[in-house]
């Protein structure tokens, strides 16, 4: 075993603290010893010169901070956080540390892949660009000459070179794409956006009381957020109160933490609205002049009162009260955050809504520590001929099933079945890319079936996922470091322009996802839609702010601001891009598409008997299922466990570490128990992206279980958003 591959969690960390001479040292010693399949000996030349430094962007998570590539012989051997970075300032986690290992990772794909066995048998053959292309090509040519344009299906995830996928996408005139939002947090988007019309930051810097339910900032991942929230209750700047089943790391650095009753969040902001309003709590002048229907809510909000709300969240009611007159006491300075992954229960946009709401009553919007809006640069693009129109709907119908969602996002469950129903038309190709359907919803098996009833899948990857295993085609892209990037326009904590630039030339026979774009539409006759290379894109998307890209690279950052501003929308005469014009109290947009204009509560289903809520969740090292194979960070956490409540265990008989068998009502997962008083005894916690099948990653392949053999697939009612929280499970010893 080489030393890399036996790093340690205490040398990791070290890596990814402050002792950056001897953390460089150490890594690129390893780094060497590490690589298989990777450049030859000879190549492997000591690191005599000096370090170049090169700014760029991290891509292993949805963050993106800033980092410096320490570069020496042409070789990557540290990666450090950019200092001039707004969004990330001088801080990296072990995600971004262990890009170095996303470089250097030997289960890395080297070259296309075509399949030569039945469908996820796992057996390939080495090809060409050409040939790989060609098939390509051929294979979508096929299928929409059967079926039309709306047979292929475009499912990507969050990336600086999505907007190519997409774009292609749109040229071969599909209206069916989807994206992972309608897995995370297009309800929380909704939620926002139909009460203000926009979609807010939060100024946590400033505020001085946080409310947060679920929103595991200091264990999921970092943001402006995390940094400023840690810092000010760190230093008791800021109160945060903290609501969730389960005791995280975020709960343990609370001022209080409420270990609220599962899918009852929304009863708990309407008995804190009901408060605010009861009690006078509100701000009268702001509420009079932004904000539109009052009178409904506060009619509305009457028989929400914190007693009603105890028997739901099983929270005192005299707690509640005292939170809502702590949160107006400190208002404008305080916030209720609305976090990041919102795809909990079907009642999610309704709860975001009632969050939207409570911010508002307390006259909190575009103020210093309040909830702000977004601003922009205004970045440049090349100009492209307008792409064709579909003439046929989407196959999940999505605007007649949840008109306020994001249509290019889609409603991923809804989309599955109709594609597995074939109606209202048949889907029988698959473009893929940077997503892993087979972890991201909920029925591996029904997704697994959506795969075998293609007549023709591509994935474009840089690892063999699990649904690149079951594709006819494997592209592989070049990882972040080995490839130029569009720019990326940031708007928090303000508005600035980052610059994701070639660190190292690429390692092996990949492309990045525009070349591979580029490819595809020549033989499809598609050329015009992408008549640019990736430095004309760069020069037509810096033109209106009328800056070089030298002068971008000096540092990787350029923004005119050097801090948030307040106060332009809070002026008598400004419109919000609502209805009314207003921030929405009583929302029109719902009302208008046939919605109850205000949130109201459902309780949540009962557990039968003997059975827990299942709650899925993130592990601090990983993004999703996309990093277990890391090297570095497989080292940290090699694999999950099911988190059972010490009561709830031992009535099972179920002692720490014991092998225990999951069940729900779609499958069931063998994994080791961990047991716990961090969690409530009525749930269990499965770390979410294990049980990964594809032997092409060889450190997680059959390591630990998959919750999304277990998740029952429900969806959201207003934003088709899945509801990840709505599962009951039975465990018991295997």
């Amino acid at each position: 075993m080489s030393a890399l591959s036996a790093i340690d969690r205490r040398t990791f960390l070290a890596l990814t603290g402050t002792a950056a001479a001897a953390a460089s040292a150490a890594g690129c010693g390893r780094i060497r010893k590490f690589l298989r399949g990777a450049p030859s000996p000879s190549e492997q030349v000591a690191h005599r010169g000096p370090t170049i430094d090169v700014f760029s962007i991290c891509d292993n998570c949805v963050n993106k901070c800033g980092v410096i590539a320490r570069v020496s012989s042409g070789r990557l051997v540290k990666l450090d956080p950019n200092p001039h970075f707004p969004k990330s300032r001088s801080m990296l986690c072990a995600k971004g540390n262990a890009g170095v290992q996303t470089l250097y990772d030997p289960d890395r794909l080297k070259h296309p892949l075509i399949r030569v066995g039945e469908r996820g048998a796992g057996k390939w053959r080495k090809a060409s660009w050409d040939e790989a292309l060609d098939l390509t090509a051929a294979g979508l040519r096929a299928v929409r000459d059967k079926y039309g344009p709306q047979g292929v299906l475009f499912s990507s995830s969050e990336a600086f070179q999505e907007r190519f996928f997409r774009s292609f996408g749109q040229a071969f005139g599909s209206p069916n794409s989807v994206r992972h939002p309608s897995m995370c947090l297009s309800s929380g988007n909704i939620g926002f956006f139909i009460t203000y019309g926009t979609v807010p930051e939060f100024d946590i810097e400033h505020s001085r009381y946080v409310i947060a339910s679920g929103a595991n900032r200091f264990e999921s991942f970092i943001t402006p957020d995390t940094m400023d929230l840690a810092a000010n209750v760190r230093a008791r700047r800021t109160k945060l109160v903290y609501l969730d089943p389960r005791f995280t790391a975020t709960a343990a650095k609370a001022d209080e933490w409420l270990p609220i009753r599962p899918g009852t969040d929304l009863a708990f902001y309407l008995a804190l609205i009901h408060v605010l309003i009861a009690e006078q709590l509100y701000d009268h002048a702001f509420v009079d002049t932004f904000t539109h229907g009052f009178g409904d809510l506060a009619t509305h909000i009457e028989t929400y009162t914190p007693e009603w709300a105890e028997k739901e969240t099983e929270i005192q009611a005299g707690r509640i009260r005292a939170i809502a007159r702590e949160f107006a006491a400190h208002a404008p300075r305080a916030v209720i955050y609305r976090g990041r992954r919102s795809s909990w229960y079907t009642n999610d946009t309704e709860m975001r809504q009632a969050m939207a709401i409570a911010n508002a009553l307390v006259g909190n919007w575009d103020t210093e520590g309040g909830v702000v809006p977004n601003e922009s640069i205004g970045l440049g693009a090349p100009e492209l001929p307008e792409y064709p129109f579909p003439d046929v709907p989407r196959v999940d119908a999505i605007g007649e099933h949840h008109p306020l969602a994001n249509v290019d996002d889609g409603a991923y469950i809804e989309l599955r079945d109709a594609v597995m129903a074939d109606t209202p038309y048949p889907v029988r190709g698959w473009m893929i890319y940077k997503q892993n359907p087979m972890h991201i919803l909920p029925d591996r098996r029904r997704t697994e079936a959506m795969f075998r009833k293609m007549d023709f899948v591509a994935v474009i990857d840089i690892v063999p996922s699990d649904s690149a295993w079951l594709a006819d085609v494997i592209l592989p892209e070049s990882t972040y470091l080995e490839r130029n990037d569009p720019l990326e326009e940031f708007n928090a904590p303000y508005p600035f322009v980052g610059l994701r630039q070639q660190v190292v030339p690429p390692l092996f026979n990949t492309r990045p996802n525009l070349e591979i774009m580029q490819g595809l539409a020549s033989r499809l006759g598609l050329s015009a839609f992408f008549d640019f290379d990736i430095n004309r894109y760069i020069a037509d998307q810096l033109a209106p702010i009328g800056i070089t890209r030298r002068e971008l690279a000096v540092n990787g950052v350029w923004t005119n601001r050097s801090g948030r501003k307040y106060g332009a929308t809070r002026k008598p005469d400004y419109r919000f891009r609502t209805p009314s014009g207003k921030i929405e109290l009583t929302n029109e947009r719902l009302r208008r598409n046939g919605y109850d204009p205000l949130p109201r509560y459902q309780p949540p289903a009962a557990a039968p008997a003997g059975m827990l809520r299942l709650l899925p969740g993130k592990q601090a090292y990983f993004t999703h299922a996309a990093n277990q194979n890391n090297a570095w960070l497989h080292e940290l956490c090699p694999e999950n466990r099911v988190w059972i409540n010490r009561g709830s265990a031992a009535a099972r008989g179920i002692a720490d570490g014991n092998l225990v068998v999951v069940r729900s009502p779609i499958g069931e997962v063998r994994l080791k128990a961990w047991v716990t008083d961090r969690i409530r005894p009525d749930c269990v916690h499965l770390p979410h992206g294990f049980g990964q099948t594809s032997p092409g990653l060889t450190r997680t392949a059959g390591a630990g279980a998959s919750d999304q053999d277990l998740i029952e697939p429900r969806s959201d009612r207003i934003s088709g958003n899945a509801a990840l929280h709505e599962t009951f499970v039975t465990v018991d010893n295997a």
